[in-house]
């Protein structure tokens, strides 16, 4: 009897055993943090407050520029981005982030944008990471969003949730948005609108969207749009006499 009850037990205490080294690295792997995000939050939120501002007021700048015919350009950088996520997002934009999600941060390079943030829905507390391509498709003002390794912690996560939730977003903020896939990996097609109430008798035009080391850079340029009332006033055959 003792040895059939040793013959049982053993197997099943190495079994046991093993499923929990198993448990033990799956829970170490996805409370692994990316190095950029570590980095990212030794940061006093004091010195990103200053950075947020800059952000907005490049990006009012912007807007301001675009309205003048001809070309024109923008540079954002990486702390600039982190400091409006830490200060002026979670004030200005509370419901914008998922439920459970907290302390997003970037960091960008040549290669892509690196994004990250912790996950705590009570029952799973990880970090959520992952890496964006972005670059400017043949189609006009086209952006191709490439997601790539996403993970939590250090383990692969489906894309399948997480996309769906994107293109929710997208419905709700009247974004034009189309998913392809290269290799494997999920594509966001992103269409700029060339025309937009806020630029009366202008089309804009996205011209470059390049990843730097800290930094994105925008160009592109304004053109000048007749309105239809004065473009069918000087068409042949139009009588442009006024009558009083």
């Amino acid at each position: 009897m003792r040895k059939a009850i040793r013959y049982v037990l053993l197997p099943t205490t190495v079994v046991l055993g093993l499923l929990g080294i198993a448990v033990l690295v799956l829970y170490v792997a996805a409370q692994r943090e990316p190095a950029f995000y570590q980095q990212a939050l030794l940061v006093e939120s004091s010195a990103y407050e200053e950075a947020g501002d800059e952000l907005e007021q490049g990006v009012l700048d912007l807007h301001n520029e675009v309205r003048s015919i001809g070309a024109w350009e923008a540079v954002f950088t990486e702390e600039q981005v982190n400091g409006w996520l830490v200060s002026d997002l979670p004030e200005k934009f509370p419901s914008v982030l998922p439920r459970g999600t907290q302390e997003p941060r970037v960091a960008i390079d040549a290669e892509a944008i690196r994004v990250a943030c912790r996950f705590d829905n009570g029952k799973i507390k990880t970090v959520i990471s992952m890496a964006l391509d972005v670059d400017l498709t043949t189609e006009t003002n086209t952006l191709a969003v490439r997601v790539r390794k996403l993970r939590a912690g250090s383990l692969p996560v489906p894309l399948k949730h997480f996309l769906d939730k994107i293109s929710t977003a997208a419905r709700r903020g009247d974004i034009p948005l189309k998913w392809r896939q290269i290799d494997g990996d999920p594509v966001a097609l992103v269409t700029v609108p060339v025309t937009h109430e806020d630029y009366a008798y202008r089309e804009i035009y996205v011209d470059t969207v390049e990843l730097r080391a800290g930094e994105l850079y925008l160009a592109g340029h304004t053109e000048q749009i007749v309105p239809p009332i004065l473009n069918a006033s000087t068409q042949p055959g139009v009588n442009n006499t006024v009558q009083r």
